[in-house]
């Protein structure tokens, strides 16, 4: 469990101010409120991100993302759109992994667990290829906040196929009986995409990727390092499930799409860079 004594409201709140700084930087002509919202969705996109790349995804999913949250300037679906939106007319030249290559790019895809009602988790981005299925769960100041696992007793009841036997429904199960034991990362969405993937893509290989913001000196405030420490717990828990789970930061992310990338990868990452890449 995270010590007590990283305080998490003051680590958010400079990471807040910082990612304010750097947008208005790079776009000093964008109006923003008190709480760091603009006045359209429009005004948060980079330069080579066009709302024909995400709009119609994100308007078919839950909440009407779009005239809400995905304005402001922290918002995680705001942070993965702006990371993956031009790959969209330029699939070929995504690569996660090093020779790894997808056909098909998705936001807010609907990834169904198979349970009788509720909702289908939304996964931020899904990527599709001959290699199977990624999904990514994007976060950016989100887990900067204390999390406590929630099922509905219907995973329990309900999930009787195979991934009953893996290590997300063991994880699930503990985490039921202690729902505080992660307290920045939110380990109970996690396990819920996973279900969602596995339930929905039955056929396929498939892996979640977790991609969370940091900020350049993350190793200035102990609460990025106590947000790692419960990712590799987490990793620890549930390997040799299906989906495999893995997790990178951004700076990490841009670093593996920058390896031999064309030229307006390079240049696309530059920018990207300049908004998100904040010293607190």
């Amino acid at each position: 469990m995270t010590d007590p004594k990283i305080s998490l409201t003051a680590a958010r709140s400079r990471s807040l101010a910082a990612l304010r700084e750097a947008f208005i930087r790079q776009r000093p002509d964008i109006r923003l409120d008190a709480n760091g919202y603009a006045d359209d969705f429009r005004d948060t996109l980079l330069t080579r991100v066009s709302p024909q790349d995400f709009e119609a995804d994100l308007s078919a999913g839950d909440g009407n993302e779009l005239q809400t949250k995905f304005r402001a300037i922290h918002s995680s679906s705001g942070l993965a759109v702006n990371c993956f939106a031009p790959f969209r007319r330029q699939i070929v030249d995504l690569s996660i992994k090093r020779g790894e290559t997808f056909d098909g790019l998705q936001f807010e895809r609907k990834c169904p667990t198979g349970l009788r009602g509720g909702r289908s988790p939304n996964l931020d981005v899904l990527l599709s290829g001959l290699a199977g299925i990624v999904g990514v769960e994007s976060k950016l100041s989100e887990y900067l906040s204390r999390h406590s696992a929630k099922f509905s007793p219907a995973y329990e009841q309900q999930i009787r196929d195979d991934r009953r036997d893996s290590g997300y429904f063991r994880e699930m199960v503990r985490l039921m009986a202690a729902p505080d034991s992660y307290v920045l990362l939110d380990a109970a969405q996690l396990i819920k995409h996973a279900f969602g993937l596995a339930h929905t893509f039955k056929d396929r290989p498939t892996s979640l990727l977790y991609l969370y913001w940091e900020p350049a000196n993350p190793e200035d405030n102990p609460a990025f390092a106590a947000h790692r420490a419960e990712i590799a717990e987490f990793a620890d828990r549930v390997a040799g499930s299906t989906p495999s789970f893995s997790a990178m930061s951004y700076p990490e992310f841009g670093r593996e799409l920058e390896f031999a990338g064309p030229a307006w990868v390079q240049a696309h990452l530059a920018e990207l860079r300049q908004r998100y890449l904040v010293l607190i």
